[in-house]
């Protein structure tokens, strides 16, 4: 009896506390309210500065405060500002609002219409900071409604505006600002050399926040060259220097940015203690934790569903609906549905997730991130899959599959651009060098040792030279090695994530349609079973393009007899072959890369040679494997084809030198073609 008494006053206490904390929360907020109606009142029996003054109050205490008509309260302080020509304060207004459009509100097409219009005004301000201000949020407001090289426009702007007050930090962050823009379309080679210039000011400056935002922006550019490993480094030191000065933001960007990383690179357990790190930081923190909670919880749904963990997914999911004024709409309404149509994905409520995916997929179908339309296809790919639409789930696997090509083949360009900046620069850097030390030589010298000095000089440039021309042998026999690793790691990788589809395919998609077909033998629906039939060979088909499984079952040398039996019954090539058995001479990795040169050669002759007769040898002398294509087709001038080489032939040159091979092609125009392969066993 005493315990439950005990336990009723305990309640009893606790709903007290509840009662006091919420009078105490109402009466803030009816504080607040009292606040800006007495505020109203006052500004309704003034003018001029003094009215503008309590306008200007007014909107600090309402700012980014929807409720309270934010946005309303602004423009009314900027007309009237403009009204009694204190155009310095509309201008600061202004910028003001564009930012809490874009940034806060996360409305950027409104933030962007809005300073259009107040641009055209061209009001006579003098404040060339208000200026860059003013220019610099809008062109965040085209750079999130995804107009980037318009932004790169505006922000050049903002920078001449910076320049001309003398403002180094404005202008290091106007430039900071054209690199990530540069970064978001492609030249990374324009955004390393200017995020070099920024860091300078910024260490020269002493700004240890923006010198961390800086870096950031360094490791998203490794990010978007693929180079995972250096942006790990590069965001572990941001992270190290902004736990150093207690930059809660820096911190929790590097840390959810490294969690989009690890998902690229399929790292789960990683991303998601990035995500949960990031989450720590955010909700102890009360002045970031409303812009980056929101998205850390739906980045969090996704990868808990996708790791099938559904009580954590659905304690997430709680958090996000409980705020859903904040959490699920404008900025954030695409990433809520892009985790809502995985977590029911996981649920096995199909019906639900492909409404979701729907909707990620109709909003960044008019995105240009070709990443974020690839993550829509893949979405859809794996709901119709479980739905067992094979049709559908066919077309969004073969349209993810193409813009995943196009991103790698982007990355690789990016990356050979990057590595050629590294080149110029490092060329630059050292001819300034070598002249500095000239310079500094020929001043410190006096006139009585001329001949010294010029015999001196002369040795120092040959020295200089000598060193300088090393410098050169050196960085491009180091560059040349780090675009082979990247290039063969690229056609590793390929060949890794074909055979895992064709697994899949031949796993699940095919068992599924093998079923359906076993199934309509007994229902006795000869038209679905044929179809089922014939979409199940198709399905077949594909896997073994993406994967030679003959490989694993005839050993290569029979896998080449079929690969050729195969052309020649659906060509109208004629076909001479002699093939000596080379089973078990090489590794199956060297098997693999073989086999593929030899059907991506034969594949250009059927395309492209208009030949009528093919020749393949293959014969294994002592030490070595020895493999001869040649056709009677229209052939090709290769020294110009040479000098603006195809993907296929980049292909094929990838292809041998990652096994140690050496690739021969002799042709000529109307003469045929020949391709030569050695081998070393």
């Amino acid at each position: 009896m005493k315990s439950r008494i005990h336990n009723f006053k305990q309640l009893l206490l606790l709903v007290n506390i509840f009662f006091l904390f919420s009078s105490f929360v109402n009466a803030q907020e009816k504080t607040l309210s009292q606040k800006i109606e007495e505020l109203k009142k006052e500004i309704n029996h003034l003018n001029g500065y003094q009215k503008l003054r309590l306008l200007d109050s007014l909107c600090f205490i309402t700012r980014d405060k929807i409720e309270f008509k934010y946005d309303s309260i602004i423009k009314a302080t900027i007309d009237y500002a403009i009204d009694i020509d204190s155009f310095d304060i509309a201008n600061r207004h202004a910028a003001r609002l564009v930012w809490s459009y874009t940034n806060r509100l996360g409305r950027p097409n409104e933030g962007k219409a809005f300073f259009e219009d107040f641009d055209a005004k061209k009001l006579p301000v003098t404040n060339n900071a208000l200026l860059a201000r003013f220019y610099l949020n809008g062109g965040d407001s085209y750079y999130f409604s995804e107009e980037v090289e318009k932004a790169i426009d505006i922000y050049n702007i903002a920078s001449e505006y910076a320049s001309k007050e003398g403002d180094s930090i404005l202008y290091g962050i106007s430039k900071k600002y054209i690199a990530d823009a540069y970064t978001r379309i492609g030249k990374l080679a324009a955004a390393s050399k200017m995020l070099q210039e920024v860091e300078a000011i910024y260490l020269k400056t002493k700004d240890t926040i923006r010198l961390v935002n800086t870096k950031s922006s360094r490791a998203d550019l490794y990010s978007m060259s693929g180079f995972y490993n250096e942006a790990k480094v590069e965001r572990n030191e941001v992270v190290k220097l902004a736990k150093a000065i207690n930059y809660e933001s820096g911190i929790i960007s590097a840390l959810l940015n490294a969690a989009i990383d690890n998902s690229f690179t399929e790292n789960k357990s990683e991303a998601l203690h990035n995500l949960n790190s990031a989450l720590d930081y955010a909700q102890n923190s009360v002045e970031v934790k409303d812009r980056y909670e929101p998205q850390i919880l739906n980045k969090l749904l996704q990868e808990y569903s996708i790791l099938d963990s559904l009580e954590k997914a659905t304690q997430i999911l709680k958090k996000i609906q409980a705020n859903p004024e904040r959490y699920t709409k404008g900025y954030f309404e695409d990433a809520y549905n892009k985790s809502l149509g995985y977590y029911y994905l996981a649920k096995k409520e199909y019906s639900k997730s492909l409404e979701y995916a729907k909707k990620h997929y109709d909003f960044q179908i008019k995105n240009r991130s070709v990443e974020q339309k690839k993550s829509a296809h893949t979405l859809l790919y794996k709901v119709y899959q479980q739905m067992g639409n094979s049709k559908s789930a066919l077309y969004h696997y073969e349209q993810a599959t193409v813009i995943n090509d196009s991103l790698m083949a982007i990355k690789r360009s990016n990356a050979l651009s990057y590595y050629q900046t590294l080149y110029e620069t490092e060329k630059r850097d050292a001819k300034i060098a070598r002249k500095e030390s000239e310079i500094e030589i020929l001043n410190h010298e006096n006139r009585d040792k001329q001949r010294w000095i010029i015999f001196g000089g002369l040795s120092l440039l040959a020295i200089f030279t000598i060193i300088y021309l090393s410098r050169i042998r050196k960085f491009e026999h180091k560059k040349q090695k780090l675009q082979n690793k990247f290039s063969q790691n690229l056609i590793n990788a390929q060949e890794n994530e074909r055979g895992r589809i064709a697994r899949e395919l031949h796993d699940s998609v095919g068992q599924k349609l093998m079923l359906l077909s076993k199934s309509m033998k007994y229902v006795g629906d000869e038209n679905t079973k044929t179809l089922a039939k014939d979409t199940l060979e198709e399905v077949r088909s594909i896997s073994r393009g993406l994967h030679p499984s003959n490989l694993e079952r005839l050993g290569l040398t029979e896998s080449i007899k079929v690969l050729v039996y195969n052309i020649n019954a659906t060509t109208d090539l004629f076909f001479s072959e002699d093939i000596e058995n080379i089973d078990g001479t090489v590794s199956k990795n060297v098997e693999l890369h073989v086999y593929r040169i030899i059907q991506e050669t034969l594949s250009n002759i059927v395309r492209h040679s208009e030949a009528k007769a093919v020749k393949i040898k293959i014969k294994k002398p002592k030490g070595e494997i020895d493999i001869t294509v040649s056709d009677n087709g229209k052939g090709f001038d290769f020294q110009t084809k040479y000098k603006d080489m195809s993907l296929g032939l980049k292909t094929l040159k990838e292809r041998a030198k990652i096994i140690g091979a050496k690739l021969y092609f002799d042709s000529q125009d109307n003469n045929g073609t020949i391709m030569q392969l050695n081998i070393p066993i």
